[in-house]
């Protein structure tokens, strides 16, 4: 009776439904009037279930588990239920490759990493998936392919331990024929490349799909790695991409930019986090700000907020315009809505040093906006810079995975970092960490979608 409930509940054009238990009861009550009226019951029920088993997704068939004891849990906008059917295999043939209008990801996805915010889908790769692609990352671990990137230090004074930091199958490795399943990293590559394909359409990012961001990276063109955390490692606050400007000189040599972060974890089964760690832990924005995030159209990248206030109750996103691509004549400002013209909310100035040093946002605050104090208290970077001199004043090298605490107006998410989930966001606005496993080994395949570097200025 409960399943029936339950399914019927969830498939709304079909024949019958039952409001509540009592329903089905009298129902069934009824029906125990002839023989006649229990055999059309059973077959309609089996037929009825039947249906449903085949139609509805593999998160819906779970939880009838617990339909009946009171763990039926509110459906998620982040959160896309997906088969459990090898993707793998199917990416063995190359007509599978998604136009960017197929079906490997839900509209809900698109709307929740346009907001700034993580998606998250459960089982997006089957157990027997995760299997064979944590085998080989094992392997290679065993191996001595892995290597270290010192990024558990990033802004301490303290002595590198490289136990405590994350290790990383580099991309000359990933790619090379001569190590591992290559044909297995092979296949994942397509199959990721048609994620990259629905995310460039529907995202209005169509510097995803094409120019050097498809060819660089090789096979699958996309930023890719395993990762391993040992016990007791973590990674601390960060965000993935910075503007070209505030990258140094070297920032403007790249022919690509990281746009859309992406993990597909590969853990045994039964990861807790409560017990096992190693959550990634995003501080999203509370209020949902209006405009594009990340970067606008041209290719200015996002660096900082302007807060909502009772005035103006939108929070917006601030970008810099780099104009002459040296270092200086720099500007920041905010897109309106209406006509999508630029409103510049700075004076124009030099990156280096004002936006290169530990409490950068002070200095931005109290030298760019002398004519705004209104501006000045609303704006604030998406991330401030990191320096060894601050870790020593502000006794930062005792942190050890714990996880940092949100500003004001940021709140917490924390993923599980359960094997087959693929998690999805922005590369420039959504800072991040991960907090320090405790018992286990964490293992994931991790990348990078790239869109092509805005162009020089004349």
């Amino acid at each position: 009776t409960n399943i029936i409930l339950h399914v019927s509940s969830k498939v709304k054009s079909l024949p019958f439904h039952f409001r509540d238990n009592e329903d089905a009861y009298r129902y069934f009550g009824t029906a125990r009037s002839s023989i006649h009226s229990n055999m059309i019951v059973l077959i309609s029920t089996y037929w009825y279930c039947a249906f449903l088993f085949f139609t509805l997704s593999a998160t819906d068939v779970d939880s009838f588990a617990n339909v009946g004891q009171g763990k039926m849990q509110p459906e998620s906008t982040r959160i896309l239920s997906v088969r459990r059917s090898s993707r793998l295999c199917l990416t063995l043939n190359d007509s599978t490759i998604s136009n960017g209008k197929d079906k490997l990801l839900s509209s809900s996805v698109f709307s929740t990493i346009e907001t700034g915010k993580i998606a998250v889908l459960p089982n997006f790769l089957s157990e027997q998936d995760v299997l064979p692609l944590r085998t080989d990352a094992q392997n290679l671990w065993a191996d001595g392919k892995f290597s270290t990137d010192a990024l558990a230090s990033y802004g301490s004074s303290g002595k590198f331990d490289p136990s405590k930091d994350r290790a990383v199958l580099r991309l000359p490795q990933w790619k090379s024929e001569r190590l591992g399943d290559y044909a297995l990293r092979q296949r994942f590559g397509t199959l990721m490349s048609s994620v990259r394909a629905e995310l460039a359409y529907n995202l209005d990012r169509p510097e995803l799909d094409r120019g050097a961001a498809t060819s660089m990276y090789g096979y699958g063109s996309t930023e890719i790695s395993y990762t391993r955390f040992g016990p007791g490692a973590f990674l601390k606050r960060h965000v993935d991409e910075h503007h070209e400007e505030l990258k140094g000189v070297a920032g403007w040599s790249k022919p690509t930019r990281r746009s859309i972060s992406w993990l597909i974890y590969l853990n045994e089964p039964g990861w807790n986090g409560s017990q096992d760690g190693g959550q990634l832990r995003c501080f999203e924005r509370k209020r949902r700000p209006i405009g594009r995030i990340g970067a606008t159209n041209n290719g200015d990248l996002q660096v900082g907020w302007l807060r909502a206030t009772t005035m103006d109750p939108q929070e917006r996103p601030v970008y810099l315009d780099a104009k002459t691509h040296d270092h200086g004549q720099c500007s920041m400002y905010v897109v309106n809505e209406s006509d999508n013209a630029r409103t510049y909310i700075s004076k124009s100035f030099e990156t280096n040093p004002i936006m290169y040093v530990q409490g950068s946002e002070m200095l931005v605050k109290r030298l760019l906006f002398t004519d705004r104090a209104d501006l000045a208290d609303r704006f604030h970077l998406i991330e401030q810079p990191k320096s060894r001199l601050g870790s020593i004043f502000g006794g930062g090298d005792d942190y050890a995975g714990q996880g940092e605490t949100p500003s004001m107006d940021e709140e917490l998410e924390d993923v599980d970092p359960r094997g087959g989930t693929l998690v999805l966001f922005d590369s420039v606005s959504l800072p991040h960490e991960v907090l320090a496993t405790k018992n286990r080994d964490r293992w994931a395949c991790s990348g990078w979608f790239h869109e092509d570097q805005q162009p020089l200025s004349a």
